[in-house]
């Protein structure tokens, strides 16, 4: 009896064409998924006015135009298959929260949480369900050049409600039931993991 779980298929996932080749991969080893988790992003901090046509094209391939493509290229095989499925996208807590030089981030991963809303909306009665989280500042790779300074990681901790960075495990672990059964009654929602930044107004750390 095989023990294989997973599938690697590498592809650019603004190239629809491409990705659709990588999710066929996996349907032959695996058949028909019932979940899809996109994780891709970028940080782009910089204000509106110095942020070039180019860095916002960027900023929406890689956020908003991936999202789309993973979600359509997912929801096409659930509707083959007539089948149900869950899907959770992410945003960001910078799409909730008007943060100084995010314009062009914010509104790119503003796009990723309504295509959620709405495509749970379009597809609830065929069995889809699509959540989308907004993550806060996340210590990652993508964010090392935020992170790595060490008085500059403890001023965005400072920052936080809750005193801390956000870790992978953070939001992996809501992106996990919204995947599960046990959210089988949880639909078009917007989850913030951000230490609270995105709702609450808290006195500095002393």
């Amino acid at each position: 009896m095989s023990r294989e779980r997973v599938v690697v298929a590498p592809a650019d996932a603004t190239d629809a064409a491409a990705l659709d080749r990588a999710l066929e991969a996996g349907v032959e080893r695996f058949g028909v998924p019932d979940g899809l988790a996109h994780c891709i992003g970028s940080i782009v901090v910089k204000p509106m006015h110095s942020t070039s046509d180019s860095e916002l094209h960027d900023a929406f391939a890689a956020n908003y135009f991936s999202a789309w493509n993973a979600l359509r290229a997912f929801v096409r095989m659930l509707l083959a298959a007539q089948a149900g499925g869950s899907a959770v996208l992410f945003g960001s807590v910078a799409s909730r929260t008007g943060f100084p030089n995010h314009e062009a981030i914010a509104s790119a991963k503003a796009a990723v949480g309504a295509l959620a809303q709405v495509a749970a909306a379009t597809y609830a009665a065929r069995g889809i369900r699509v959540n989308c989280i907004h993550p806060g500042l996340i210590v990652s790779a993508m964010s090392a050049r935020l992170t790595s300074a060490p008085q500059v990681a403890k001023r965005l901790a400072d920052a936080n409600p809750l005193g801390r960075l956000g870790v992978g495990d953070d939001p992996a672990a809501l992106a996990a039931f919204l995947l599960s059964a046990d959210a089988s009654w949880v639909t078009g929602q917007q989850f913030g993991v951000d230490g609270g930044q995105g709702a609450l107004i808290v006195s500095p750390r002393s």
